[in-house]
């Protein structure tokens, strides 16, 4: 765009400087003076172009594999935040960024730290923090009471079968009466109403899990979902003390394995891993304690409900087709939960690296997250789509970007953040403690799994979503595929709010347009089979093309 913009200027002005210039002197003073201005050294805009074509042609398959290998590989224990190999990632790409020439972006250094490979006071490439790191637990404790006189308790429950919580944030110890309330549903189009006349503060409400049969037949999926969070808002504002919830014929509470897993042998069998198991967060002070969710089996439902004259099965009947309620006080039951968990602060870091433009008040962040889901049990979930391909995406078009030689015009931000798979913690930090405004920020490319197409009918289809105030995006992406010819088919799109659960969530809720370029989610996603053999190196090479030549012109382009 700007370069074609440049060719325009110099042709038109060449036209009216020939025009004036032949009123005034001689045919061979002209030509004479032409040949000075041929003379000149080329425009910014001609350097630009030939830079750009010489640093466009060095992005290559072998760059990608050489670079993706070691962050996929078996050294790198999965990259979970906070662990060692996440660390030993993180130095392999500050190292690189260095090699490059990228300049650092991270926290004041510390006598201490760095190595001694950038003095003490300067920047480093490390955006250090700390997150608080949530351990589960299978030590806890549920009783069922039976009131009258001197309460008496049922002995204690066996976990992971009689009955089975969710993942808690809070340890907690709560005893209280319970009320049953059917589904515990809620729908104004269905008139169906389990709730609002219901006492339930200071109760657990005992539900039977799913959704009602009629509901299920007359709503859409999002109108079901939509009801189902009304519901939930509704319980926790009534102010229960939890829900307890059942379904009928389910004889086990917990997750046992399920049949193909029974069926693997031991080295087929995938676990899941220690990351699934924890929940992090950032030590705002501000997380929203969870409502305690407990499941239950059958017989421990029964226990509950006895002598209510309630019966669960009777009641799944009368609600197949038409709206049937049914709550009551289960009088003279209580029923006692002590949940226990543990919590550690874990020390993680994002790696940020700054290409210095001209305007001091525009910037562009290249990102993606460079973390995984770690190990267990023997397995290494070693992330190379998930994202070591967006990882060495970034590190690439750094690579090209600096090999120009040409200082963009707006800023670039190299940023690599931990943490994403444990809730875009590191992202979020970024964004929450910029060291300038926020609006500064015209554009987040956000780079997670580059490397797999869509489908085996469709192997060079990606999906690019971008923010749809922002149309030219598209056309800047039209436009380049066909002069570079790409290879791409671009399934485009626009949205006001860009669809995804990666890292650019972090921008859009802070109002900033995105731009995402996505082939697609395969079987590998988010097990251990997600290893650098399954990489299509086709498709990531032509996704680092085009996100080059965007960034080249959106960086030196007003828009």
């Amino acid at each position: 765009m700007k370069n074609s913009m440049f060719r325009s200027l110099k042709k038109n002005s060449n036209k009216i400087a020939a025009s004036s210039l032949a009123g005034i002197f001689s045919l061979r003073t002209f030509l004479l003076l032409t040949a000075f201005i041929l003379a000149i050294p080329a425009t910014r805009g001609q350097v630009k172009s030939e830079e750009f074509k010489r640093a466009f042609s060095n992005i290559n398959q072998s760059v990608l594999k050489a670079q993706l290998g070691f962050l996929a590989s078996d050294w790198m224990e999965g990259r979970m935040a906070g662990e060692k190999g996440e660390y030993i990632a993180s130095d392999y790409i500050a190292s690189l960024l260095q090699l490059y020439g990228v300049r650092p972006g991270g926290d004041k250094i510390t006598s201490r730290s760095s190595g001694g490979l950038i003095p003490a006071g300067e920047n480093s490439y490390f955006q250090n923090f700390v997150l608080i790191k949530t351990n589960g637990s299978n030590e806890h404790i549920m009783k069922i009471g039976q009131v009258s006189g001197n309460t008496s308790w049922s002995a204690g429950l066996d976990y992971n079968i009689d009955f089975y919580l969710g993942f808690q944030n809070q340890s907690k110890e709560i005893e209280a009466p319970v009320v049953f309330a059917g589904y515990g549903f809620k729908s104004e189009k269905l008139k169906h109403d389990d709730l609002s006349k219901l006492d339930l503060k200071g109760k657990f409400v005992l539900r039977i899990a799913g959704l009602p049969p009629h509901a299920r037949k007359t709503l859409s999926v999002t109108e079901l979902a939509e009801c189902s969070r009304e519901s939930e808002r509704i319980i926790r504002s009534l102010g229960a003390a939890g829900i307890i919830e059942f379904s009928p014929g389910r004889l086990v509470a917990g997750n046992p394995a399920p049949q193909k897993f029974l069926d693997m042998s031991p080295a087929e069998r995938r676990p899941v891993p220690d990351a699934m198991y924890s929940e992090y967060q950032l030590p705002t002070g501000n997380a929203e304690e969870q409502l305690l969710r407990i499941t239950v089996s059958e017989g421990t439902a029964a226990m509950i409900l006895k002598g209510s004259g309630i019966d669960p099965e009777d009641y799944v009947r009368r609600s197949e087709s038409e709206p049937y309620r049914l709550s009551a006080d289960i009088k003279d039951i209580r029923v006692y939960i002590k949940t226990t968990v543990k919590k550690e602060a874990v020390r993680v870091r994002n790696i940020i690296g700054i290409i210095e433009g001209r305007d001091p008040d525009q910037y562009i962040v290249l990102g993606a997250h460079y973390d995984h889901m770690g190990s267990k049990g023997g397995y290494i979930w070693n992330g190379a789509d998930d994202n070591g391909s967006g990882t060495v995406g970034i590190l690439t078009l750094a690579k090209a970007i600096m090999e120009t030689g040409i200082k963009p015009e707006k800023n670039i931000i190299i940023a690599l953040w931990t943490a994403e798979e444990t809730g875009l913690l590191g992202s979020r930090y970024f964004v929450d403690n910029l060291p300038f405004a926020r609006e500064r920020i015209k554009l987040n490319l956000n780079f997670d799994m580059i490397s797999r197409y869509v489908s085996d009918d469709s192997p060079k289809k990606v999906t690019m979503t971008y923010t749809d105030s922002h149309p030219g995006f598209r056309t800047i992406t039209e436009e380049n595929l066909r002069i570079h010819g790409i290879d791409l088919d671009v399934d485009f799109q626009p949205s006001p709010d860009p669809p995804g659960g990666s890292d650019h969530r972090s921008f859009t809720s802070a109002g900033i347009p995105v731009m995402r370029f996505k082939p697609g989610h395969r079987e590998e996603y988010h097990t251990p089979a997600d290893e650098v053999s399954t990489i299509d190196w086709d498709i990531m090479e032509r996704i680092v093309k085009i996100s080059f030549a965007n960034i080249w012109q959106l960086a030196n382009s007003k828009w």
